[in-house]
Order: structure tokens, then sequence, then C-alpha cells
């Protein structure tokens, strides 16, 4: 019997030579089965089909298995099918190479091949559609859609390529009816005379009451352009026979309206039920639709979400409206620098005039978004009021301490006139100056105690009562928010206060009115 001795220095290389060993062997295998490492699992309408590595390109295996199948195929290729990859890492799992793939993947599409279908022309709008069996149907259809708004038949549908656009995607849009097609490739022209009713009435009573006799020469009178708001797509499609459409209810299912939501920003003097007639809606759905306190709780700038009946297709409308109109010129304001702002004399009044003008007006669906006036025939002149108007920003007034107790507010009072405000304070409390200005009095004055008075720019004079020490003399000039006296409790007084006052004109106002904080 041979006993075997190992060192300890060759059981280190034996272990080395078998970790090797084993390195190899798993990269063999590696290249054909799972063996932890991260792979993609390939599904099919949600079957899986195969494995394959990560770094493999599934979709250039799926295009290959497709044109393949084309190949095979006489005629156009319809499929229907779904395919995606998901991230897998189990051990022993087959992992297919690109070409075995790609023959894998051949024989899920080959079951995906629609062979009873039939082929149609599918119009999109956004999220609609309708199948018809040919471009004449659809060219058909889109000009019933028009037609209401159209008596005259002064506009027809256009179906045609557009190279930007991706192969096989077409284009539907109304062009003027004696214009050339758009271009070369145009592939049908069809009118459709005679069709005046459906929801487009509207529109047409828009149109209708357009000026037909205009004055001038140079005038544009009547429908200038109809177009689609919508993008309309056409594309070859195959469906099964039960999803052909059926013309009349699409031409009922295309024009609904339906309600569909807005984004309105109000602007400077908007008010709910306006807004609501505007657009079509009322205030309390307003209100619901924003979560508003009320009705008046809507801001400048604030951004409203209005729920609009709408339908799938709109039309545009730009026509030119010629009618008459009384009219006053806008003021000429002539500036003066000495005054403020909220000075103004009215230096001219103003006449009114009349006139006939020109307008070119946008409508979609039938309302009115745009208004430009282009001419007008002056008949009476109006003359424009002048207006003399300041150009200083008046002061401002803040409250004249720093927290207080408001204990007593303007007006009668233990049956005499109470004409200022009073907030209760500890004695020393820092009094400022409401407003800039001029100190015309700081003094000892009878029931005001220690009180200073300022005479501010505006004309307005504010007095402060009751202190306990003056920070200012007569004459000083003072900035808004600087301290001018302590508070106290001299003169005719219940206990430690500040007494406020604000006088316009010589007549003592309440002075919360004007204070801004």
């Amino acid at each position: 019997m041979h006993k075997i001795k190992f060192t300890r220095k060759a059981a280190i290389q034996s272990a080395v030579v078998m970790a090797a060993s084993v390195v190899v062997l798993l990269a063999g295998v590696s290249e054909r089965t799972a063996i932890g490492q991260p792979y993609q699992n390939i599904l099919v309408d949600g079957e899986k089909v195969a494995a394959a590595g990560r770094n493999t390109d599934v979709a250039r295996a799926v295009r290959q298995a497709r044109r393949e199948l084309s190949a095979e195929e006489s005629g156009r290729l319809c499929m229907d099918y779904e395919w995606e990859s998901v991230p897998a890492r189990e051990p022993f799992e087959t992992l297919l190479t690109e070409e075995a793939l790609k023959e894998a993947l051949k024989e899920a599409l080959r079951k995906k091949i629609i062979r009873d279908q039939e082929r149609v022309y599918t119009v999109a709008i956004d999220g609609y559609r309708a199948n018809f069996k040919s471009l004449e149907e659809v060219s058909i259809f889109l000009d019933r859609v028009k037609s209401p708004a159209d008596e005259q038949n002064a506009y027809r549908t256009q179906i045609f390529k557009n190279d930007s656009h991706i192969s096989g995607i077409l284009n539907a849009v109304l062009t003027e009816a004696e214009e050339e097609p758009a271009q070369e490739s145009a592939l049908l022209d069809v009118r459709m005379p005679g069709v005046t009713a459906g929801v487009w009435a509207a529109v047409a009573q828009a149109v209708e009451n357009i000026g037909s006799h205009p004055s001038e020469e140079g005038y544009q009178n009547g429908v200038l352009d109809m177009e689609f708001v919508e993008t309309v797509k056409v594309y070859e499609n195959y469906v099964d026979a039960d999803q052909l459409s059926d013309m009349e209810e699409e031409l009922i299912e295309v024009t609904k309206e339906k309600e569909s939501n807005k984004i309105y920003v109000v602007e400077s003097g908007d008010c709910l039920s306006v807004i609501a007639i505007d657009h079509d809606t009322t205030v309390s759905s307003i209100v619901a639709l924003n979560q508003l306190a009320d009705a008046d709780s809507i801001r400048e700038g604030q951004e409203l979400v209005i729920a609009v009946p709408e339908p799938d297709l709109k039309l545009r409308i730009t026509a030119g409206e010629v009618y008459e109109e009384d009219y006053t010129m806008e003021p000429v304001i002539r500036e003066n620098d000495s005054w403020y702002t909220n000075q103004e004399v009215v230096r001219q009044e103003g006449t009114t005039g009349h006139r006939e003008r020109n307008d070119v007006v946008v409508y979609e669906n039938g309302i009115e978004i745009s208004r430009e006036m282009i001419h007008q025939n002056i008949m009476t002149e109006s003359v424009p009021a002048i207006i003399e108007r300041g150009t200083i920003i008046p002061p401002t007034y803040i409250k004249p301490i720093s927290g207080g107790r408001y204990t007593s507010g303007f007006g009668r009072r233990w049956g005499r006139m109470h004409t200022g405000v009073d907030w209760a304070c500890p004695t020393g409390t820092t009094v400022y100056a409401s407003s800039g200005g001029t100190v015309i009095q700081a003094s000892y004055n009878g029931g005001y105690g220690n009180n200073v008075v300022i005479s501010h720019p505006d004309g307005r004079l504010t007095r402060y009562a009751h202190n306990s020490r003056l920070l200012v003399r007569v004459g000083q000039t003072v900035k808004q928010g600087e301290a001018i006296a302590l508070s106290g409790n001299t003169g005719r007084s219940t206990g430690p206060h500040v007494h406020f006052e604000i006088y316009i004109n010589g007549a003592a106002v309440n002075p919360l009115n004007y204070i801004g904080n």
C-alpha cells in the first residue's frame, strides 16, 4: 500500500489548475447555456419564443424574420403582434444565437399573419379612427363634414402624399376648388355638391352674416380660407369586415361635440360668468373642475381648466366682414411730471365718430377666435379726448408700529368722533413714520399729549399721539419707517397706546383704508 503525500505547495497548485479548468469549461458552456449571467427572454404577444444573450440585437432579428416572411408571402404582408424583451437571470437556460433567434421568431410570427381581412383606408384624427373601402369614400366623407359651412362648394378635399411623414401616411386637406392640386403626387379630388345640413350650421350662420357690398376697392369680403383645424391622416390598413365604418354614423360621431379640457389664463377684469359664457360652459363646472372656493376666488394670471364641448374634427374659417359702427379714438395722454399718477384732468372732451370697417375674422367651429381690422372708411371723424395725467407714483402708508393690539377704530365713540385708530402697546414701543415727509409739529398738544404731525408730498397729514418721548423736531425730513417717537400714555389716554390719524384735504379719514399693513 502506497501513501501519496501532498505538500501544502502542491495542494495550492492543484487547486489553481482545477479552478482554471472550471473557468475554461464554463466559458465554453456560456455560449449556449446560461449559468447565472443576465440574458433576455423574447416574447411575442406575451408568450415566450426564446432566450438570447443580453447583447443580442433582438429588434434586428425581428426585422429580418419579417422581411423573410414577406418574401415568402405573395402580395402585401399583414400581421398583428407585439414583441418585447424581458431581462432574466436563471441558470441552465438555452440561449440562441441571433440567427437561431430569427428562425424561432419566423415561426412565431408566421402564426400572426392575417389572411382573411379587408384592405381599407383608415382616417386618423388624434384618437379618432374610421375605416373606408377607398380613398374616394374618404374624400366624400371629409367633404360632407365641411359642406354645411361651404354651401357654394368653393372648397374640396385633397388627399396627397407628404414626404415629411412616414412612408404610407397620406394627408387630407381642404383647397379652393379652382386651385390646382398642391403637388403632382395628389391622389384624389372629389367634391360633394348640395350637402347643406349638419352640425356646422353655426359656422354657416357666422359666414352668412358677412356683408356683401363693400364700398371700397381692396376690401376682403366673404370666405377667404377654409381648413381643418386638426391634422387629418389617411393610411392603408387591413381590418375584419365588421370594422368597416358606416359613413352616416361616422359623420355624426366625428362632428358630435364631446367635452374636452382646455387651459384658460385669467386676464385683468375677468369674471367666471363671462368666462363660462365665452366657452359655452357653466360657472359651477369651472368651480368644480378647479376646486375653487367660490366664483370670486380667481386672480389675474391664474390658469383655469375649462371643459369645452368640441367635435373630433373642427373647421377653421377665415372670413372678411364689412359693417358700419360708431367708434371713439383712444384718448391723447399728456404727462405731467409734477402730478401723481392718480391725478388727471380732462382738458378736451372726445367725440364719437362713425365708420365703415373691413375685418378679417377667424372662426373655429363657429366660435370667433380672432378679429383684425384691415380697412376703414371714416364717415364722421372721432375727436380724441385730451387727458393730462401725472407720472409720479404716489406715496404709500404703513402701520406706524410693529405689533400692538387693535383697540379702537375710526368713528363715533362715547358720544363723540374718534378721528383715528388705536393700538395698545407697552410704553416705549418705537413709533415709525407711516410715510415719508416733513415734520410740522413735534410737541405736547392738549388731549393728544406728546404728538408728531407729518406733512407728506401728496398733501396728506399724519398724526401720532400720546407718546412718552419725541425723537424728531419741526422741519425735519423723515423717511417711511423712520423712528419718530416712543409710545406712551400722555394727554387724554386710558392706557399706553398709539393713536394714529390721516388727514386728506383737511378732513380726517379712516387710516385702515390707506395703510398697507
